[in-house]
């Protein structure tokens, strides 16, 4: 059996929920989702965006989305 940590279980599941999706999933959304803290998701996301994995969009129709 393979075993991962709490961070890297947390960002594959993050990543397939924001790829399923059309519209830009938001931290609070995914954390809902999973029952994760926001503040960890959203620490792990933000290393998606640093690494051009994930683009992050601001304001009220904001969220996270994967880069094309």
């Amino acid at each position: 059996m393979l075993r991962l940590s709490e961070g890297t279980a947390i960002a594959l599941h993050a990543i397939v929920y924001i790829n399923n999706k059309k519209d830009p999933a938001t931290v609070k959304e995914i954390s809902a989702k999973f029952g994760i803290s926001d503040n960890h998701l959203s620490k792990i996301l933000q290393r998606f965006v640093k690494e051009g994995v994930l683009v992050s969009e601001k304001g009220p129709k904001g969220g996270f989305s994967i880069k094309e």
